[in-house]
C-alpha cells in the first residue's frame, strides 16, 4: 500500500496541468500599488477611431456613425483657415523681403558716402602730409640760412668798400 504513494520530495513544478489555477499570497505594498494603477486606468477616457473597419470589436454602433457632411464642413472651414494663413503668411514675407531691399539700398548708399568721405580725407591727408614735409624742408633752410648769413656777415667786412654786398634780410 505505501509503495502507491509519491514522497512529499517528487513533486511535479514543472507539469502544467490546465485545470489548477495557483493562487499567490497577496503582498500589501503590490496590492496597494495594483489599487492605485486600478484606479488610474479607471480615469483613461476611451478613444474611438474614426473608421469603423480599423478595430475588430463589435461595439455600439451609434458611437461610430458620422455624419459626413459636418466632417466635410469642418474640413472646409479648416482649409480656409490655412489659406488665409498662407496668405498672410505670404504679405509679411513680401513686406519683409520689400523692407530688406529698402535697407540694402539704404546700407549701399551709406557705404558710397562713407567711401567718398575716406577718399576725399586720403587726399586731404596726403596734401597735409606734403605741407608738413614743406615745413620742415622751410625749417632746415631757416636753419641754414641762419648758420651761414654770420658768416656772409663776416666775409662780406673783408670786402672793399665797393664790392661789398648789401645785408640780406628776410622781413
Amino acid at each position: 500500500m505505501g509503495n502507491d504513494q509519491k514522497k512529499p520530495s517528487q513533486s511535479t513544478q514543472g507539469q502544467y496541468h490546465p485545470d489548477i489555477v495557483v493562487v499567490s499570497e497577496n503582498k500589501s505594498s503590490n496590492n496597494q500599488e495594483d489599487e492605485n494603477n486600478s484606479n488610474k486606468l479607471d480615469y483613461v477616457p476611451l478613444f474611438y477611431p474614426i473608421l469603423k473597419s480599423s478595430i475588430d470589436l463589435k461595439e455600439d454602433e451609434a458611437l461610430y456613425q458620422m455624419n459626413p457632411d459636418k466632417l466635410v464642413r469642418l474640413a472646409d472651414i479648416l482649409k480656409t483657415h490655412l489659406n488665409v494663413c498662407a496668405f498672410n503668411v505670404t504679405k509679411d514675407q513680401e513686406a519683409l523681403s520689400t523692407e530688406i531691399k529698402h535697407l540694402n539700398f539704404v546700407v549701399d548708399l551709406l557705404l558710397q558716402n562713407f567711401l567718398d568721405k575716406q577718399k576725399k580725407y586720403a587726399k586731404y591727408c596726403e596734401q597735409l602730409r606734403t605741407v608738413n614735409d614743406l615745413n620742415q624742408s622751410m625749417k632746415k633752410i631757416r636753419r641754414n640760412i641762419d648758420e651761414i648769413l654770420p658768416m656772409i656777415k663776416e666775409i662780406n667786412e673783408f670786402l672793399p668798400d665797393e664790392e661789398r654786398l648789401e645785408e640780406f634780410s628776410f622781413q
